[in-house]
């Protein structure tokens, strides 16, 4: 899998894999990273275990949080707010939690998404960190890859995953789908 890490102050965030289907062919097609890889089936077992996360947020605070500056960023650029949708926001809290739990951090299968939701186009970042929703928004506007993924037209959709790994940081995922 052909994947770049980037490194940040105080925050880990790993490029966007955007997945596009193109659903008269039956064809599926991807820009950015490849998603030839499959990623691990992923069964969650959560171990509840007190931990620092700073600034201190419940974990669905958090996402709302995210989810509000990415719309801000959004509608700064003159695209469209996204809005939650189930299917898409069960698949990015099971994966920040398997990513937290596991201490690993890579993308899931686009494919998979895709199929699992029923969706059009998929594309998928990642943080992992002690900082706020707002910091980790404006990190990812200033990473070419995810800033792409953030104000692509094409999604009509968001899910937000974000769950306190066992060092207190907040390994955080946001879908955007087209549903």
């Amino acid at each position: 899998m052909n994947v770049h890490r980037v490194l940040r102050p105080a925050l880990k965030i790993l490029t966007a894999t955007v997945v596009t289907a193109v659903t008269t062919l039956g064809v599926v097609s991807s820009t950015g990273t490849t998603t030839a890889g499959h990623a691990p089936r992923v069964t969650t077992k959560i171990d509840h275990v007190a931990v620092r996360v700073s600034p201190a947020y419940a974990s669905g605070t958090y996402e709302q949080r995210v989810q509000h500056w990415v719309n801000v960023q959004r509608k700064r650029h003159d695209r469209r707010p996204l809005t939650l949708a189930t299917c898409t926001d069960r698949v990015a809290e099971r994966w920040s939690s398997y990513l937290a739990s596991s201490d690993s951090f890579y993308h899931q299968s686009m494919q998979k998404l895709l199929t699992k939701c029923d969706a059009y186009y998929a594309g998928e970042t990642l943080g992992r960190g002690s900082i706020s929703p707002r910091r980790l928004v404006y990190m990812w506007m200033h990473s070419a890859p995810h800033r792409h993924v953030l104000l692509s037209r094409s999604p009509n959709r968001i899910g937000i995953g974000a769950t306190p790994n066992a060092r207190g940081e907040w390994v955080t995922c946001a879908n955007f789908m087209h549903l």
